[in-house]
């Protein structure tokens, strides 16, 4: 899922990391009103990602989307929440963190992420050139995150992105691929565009993919009784079943 303020950019960071285009964008208005479930299919592997509304535009706005949340947030893998790096005013985000921490959602879940990266101070400093921030930007950009960090306690760290230039966005790729549960790294790993790859994160979804058969293979060898010989037999099967997936799992995914 993806959360945040309307106009932080969840839907231009949607587009600048998948391979297609996904989110709908307006330079004016929040343009996600309601949440979509975007079915992102190729080949025979989907991945669906929820747009959730963005908080912030009014307090009746809120208190509805509140109640959304509350459904969506069982079915949610990993929550991407958006903020400006070019703001102060993160009350409303506060506001509805607390809240569904409230509702019990796990923190671990959580991955905050800093949008509009060039734009912040001194904003005239960005190297449009080698499209990074400046030396002053960089030491900006490293107190917000340090400030976002304490606001918004999290099992991963703060990073910072611009998406319309794509400055760090393999290194956000291969945080939220770590960040992703096992189950589902390969399956996203594979709706990200070349360009925003990285080794670390292809080595990461590889190895979660092949824990993840094993998982599967244990749990329904234990639903039955078999003697020491088998069960011996069937490990041997099982290390041989996980490695050849792992060597084609490039074709699969």
């Amino acid at each position: 899922g993806i959360m945040g303020k309307s106009g932080t950019g969840k839907s231009s960071l949607c587009n600048a990391i998948f391979q297609s285009r996904i989110c709908a964008t307006h330079p004016l208005n929040g343009c996600t009103r309601q949440a979509h479930r975007l079915t992102l299919q190729l080949g025979e592997r989907r991945m669906t990602l929820v747009d959730l509304p963005g908080i912030g535009e009014t307090p009746q706005h809120d208190q509805e989307y509140r109640t959304l949340y509350r459904q969506l947030l069982p079915e949610l893998d990993l929550i991407i929440w958006i903020l400006r790096a070019d703001e102060r005013a993160y009350a409303a985000d506060i506001t509805m963190h607390q809240f569904l921490l409230n509702e019990g959602a796990d923190p671990s879940r959580f991955l905050f992420v800093l949008s509009h990266a060039d734009r912040v101070f001194p904003a005239e400093e960005w190297n449009a050139t080698e499209k990074c921030p400046s030396r002053q930007q960089a030491l900006s950009l490293a107190t917000v995150t340090a400030r976002v960090a304490t606001l918004f306690p999290s099992s991963f760290p703060v990073l910072s992105v611009a998406a319309p230039v794509g400055w760090n966005l393999p290194a956000f790729v291969s945080l939220m691929i770590h960040a992703l549960p096992p189950q589902a790294t390969s399956a996203v790993y594979s709706h990200i565009r070349g360009e925003n790859r990285s080794e670390q994160a292809r080595k990461h979804a590889q190895q979660t993919f092949g824990e993840t058969i094993g998982k599967s293979f244990d749990d329904a060898v234990a639903r039955f009784s078999f003697p020491a010989w088998m069960l011996q037999l069937l490990r041997k099967t099982r290390d041989r079943i996980i490695h050849l997936l792992i060597t084609l799992w490039e074709r699969l995914f």
